[in-house]
């Protein structure tokens, strides 16, 4: 048995490292898409997905192709501090994350709801918000966040950690509004279990059931679990530059970096290994 496991473990172990996870798909070529923080896939327009810059940039989203062609752009009507994440759901909103906060500085945080534009439409007239959600910190707890969802009529929020300790899950209400003067306090929902990579970025598959997180250079998978939260499943490496963005397309995973590449995570790839990969590997231990 030992002389037969050892070549099949040695062989799927050589089919991994010969290719790469990430199937590059094409390029951003639009030259106002300078730096792709943001990507979530439209539920109202199948094949477009909507993008985003960082801060620094207007407050735009270009729908794009999954090979990253532009397809129209639209102005928002609110300002981009640091927008960061963008997130979708089934009634045809879209929530821009303006979450970041480097280096902990700012006291109060917000999350934008736009209703999904027909990306056939001109777009020459600005994306006025339905409501902007205010949240501030409670005193020594501000944080840094880089990846949003949508889950049950609340926004997660997902915080970028850099000490090597697991990712934290906050979440705030978004059925009504919530102004500057008058923000919410973030609800502390627990740890993102095994994420201690600085997170850049999420997505809720649309029926619910699956969560995605990406860093710099690897993404995780989990389960929502309605009573417990997130449980992990999977987990990926790669080696690519700067990904900032991940969103689900299909049972496939989309992921966008700073440099404009546009890449692909087939399911067969981040899915858990069958059993008869799990046994053999039990065996050959």
């Amino acid at each position: 048995m030992t002389t037969l496991c050892i070549p099949i473990r040695i062989a799927f172990v050589l089919s991994l490292a010969a290719s790469s996870p990430l199937e590059p798909l094409g390029k951003l070529d639009h030259p106002a898409i300078r730096e792709a923080s943001g990507i979530v896939a439209s539920r109202l327009h199948p094949g477009v997905f909507w993008v985003h810059n960082d801060s620094g940039n207007e407050s735009v989203l270009f729908a794009v192709r999954r090979d990253g062609k532009l397809v129209r752009e639209f102005k928002v009507a609110a300002p981009n501090v640091d927008w960061e994440d963008i997130a979708t759901d089934d009634h045809g909103k879209l929530y821009i994350a303006d979450t970041g906060n480097n280096h902990e500085l700012l006291p109060s945080r917000a999350v934008y709801v736009v209703d999904e534009p027909d990306p056939d439409s001109p777009g020459d007239q600005p994306l006025k918000t339905v409501r902007a959600i205010h949240y501030r910190f409670e005193k020594k707890r501000r944080f840094d966040c880089e990846s949003l969802y949508i889950w049950k009529d609340r926004a997660y929020l997902i915080t970028k950690r850099y000490d090597g300790r697991e990712a934290e899950r906050y979440s705030i209400a978004v059925d009504s509004a919530a102004p500057i003067f008058k923000p919410l306090i973030p609800r502390y929902e627990g740890t993102l279990a095994e994420f201690t990579e600085p997170a850049t970025g999420a997505d809720l598959s649309a029926d619910g059931r699956r969560l995605a997180v990406c860093s710099l250079k690897s993404a995780r998978v989990y389960e929502i679990d309605p009573e417990s939260g997130p449980r992990p499943i999977s987990f990926v490496r790669y080696d690519a530059d700067q990904v900032e963005a991940i969103c689900w397309d299909g049972d496939d995973l989309l992921l966008a970096n700073e440099q404009r590449g546009m890449f692909r995570i087939a399911a067969s790839t981040w899915r858990p290994k069958s059993p008869l990969q799990s046994a053999v590997g039990e065996r050959c231990r």
